[in-house]
């Protein structure tokens, strides 16, 4: 007796990353908005290795200097300028951050299906991307623009394909993570 496999096949199209994400810059403040409490400013130094952490010195600025939306769980907070070219794209799905904003020099993409899009920005396609289109060195400060990241063209299976993707390497994550604290 014959046995027969069939597996749906599903077709990957070509999008530009603006209909995955949809990206909004950081708060800028001034040094006067600065609080010892109030709402949390997400920097660059909260991605390692792009995992978000909240960090002993991260600064809080005065409520009412907020005009942009909270962050909220499961965004993506991204690195969009540096004074290291090599620092500018990381990026981390945000967790446990209640009362924060992306500050001044981040970018925040808001996914319908964020561990893919987060996996995606794992990918040889940001890489590249990132490499080239990043401006800096030489002492300039590196610097990612929201409209190229948004028009960048990326290939996106189905919805359905884009879930299983995303919930594949966010357990795999999990595993490298515990394997990691052993």
């Amino acid at each position: 007796m014959a046995v027969f496999y069939l597996y749906k096949t599903y077709t990957w199209e070509q999008l530009p990353f603006k209909k995955l994400a949809n990206i909004r810059r950081g708060l800028t403040y001034k040094p006067t908005d600065l609080a010892e409490t109030g709402i949390r400013v997400l920097r660059s130094s909260n991605i390692n290795e792009d995992v978000f952490l909240l960090q002993d010195d991260d600064v809080f600025v005065d409520p009412k200097a907020v005009n942009i939306p909270l962050v909220q769980e499961n965004e993506i907070l991204i690195t969009s300028a540096n004074g290291s070219s090599r620092l500018v794209g990381k990026h981390a799905l945000i967790k446990g951050a209640p009362n924060s904003v992306a500050g001044g020099f981040m970018l925040v993409a808001q996914a319908k299906i964020p561990s893919f899009v987060n996996s995606l920005m794992n990918s040889t396609w940001y890489s590249k991307f990132i490499n080239t289109y990043v401006a800096g060195g030489n002492g300039a400060i590196g610097n990612l623009s929201k409209q190229d990241l948004e028009e960048q063209l990326v290939q996106v299976p189905s919805e359905q394909e884009q879930q299983k993707i995303g919930t594949f390497f966010t357990a795999l994550d999990r595993y490298i993570t515990i394997h990691q604290r052993k």
